[in-house]
């Protein structure tokens, strides 16, 4: 008696997708997916600026308390450090997993062209252009392939990827053109 052979990483997680969101599975996604991912980083990286203002608040806490007093910084240095943490998040995250929190709670992914990791240059251009440009994320609505400026330059995707596996798409490398 011969044993089954095992099953694809990403074919378990297949079957366990409803089949509406089968049909989407590796095609690129749209402005309305994307945006909303943005707005959930946007969150997470306010967060962090946040829990870095308490942070550096106790830090001069502990040093006098008797005179303490919040700081205030100016809106010039949250800002920075604003665009800073969301650039490293979103160079990070893109390198790492190719997913974000808000790409992981929609179900997306920023793969390569052929459906691989982006590496860490292409992450960092990618997070500078998206953070710093944000206007060119627009393009997508444009843009027949579901494209924004930085997946045309940098030759990446933000496709729909509800596996937790490493692979992108349906099958490893397998890219869809955008959804009808």
């Amino acid at each position: 008696m011969s044993v089954p052979p095992t099953p694809h990483p990403g074919s378990a997680a297949r079957i366990l997708l409803p089949a509406p969101v089968r049909s989407v599975q590796g095609h690129r996604a749209g402005i309305v997916t994307r945006t909303t991912a943005g707005a959930v980083d946007l969150v997470v990286a306010l967060l962090c600026v946040g829990a870095g203002y308490l942070g550096w608040s106790a830090f001069i806490f502990v040093l006098n308390p008797p005179s303490f007093h919040f700081p205030t910084p100016g809106f010039a240095i949250l800002f920075t450090c604003l665009l800073g943490t969301l650039t490293t998040y979103l160079t990070l995250a893109w390198t790492i997993t190719g997913r974000t929190i808000g790409n992981r709670l929609l179900g997306l992914r920023v793969v390569s062209d052929g459906g691989g990791r982006v590496g860490f240059s292409r992450a960092i251009l990618r997070a500078l252009l998206c953070v710093f440009v944000p206007i060119v994320l627009f393009w997508v609505i444009i843009s027949r392939e579901n494209r924004s400026v930085p997946d045309i330059l940098l030759r990446t995707s933000v496709i729909y990827d509800w596996t937790a596996g490493r692979g992108a798409g349906s099958e490893p490398g397998e890219l869809h053109p955008a959804a009808g």
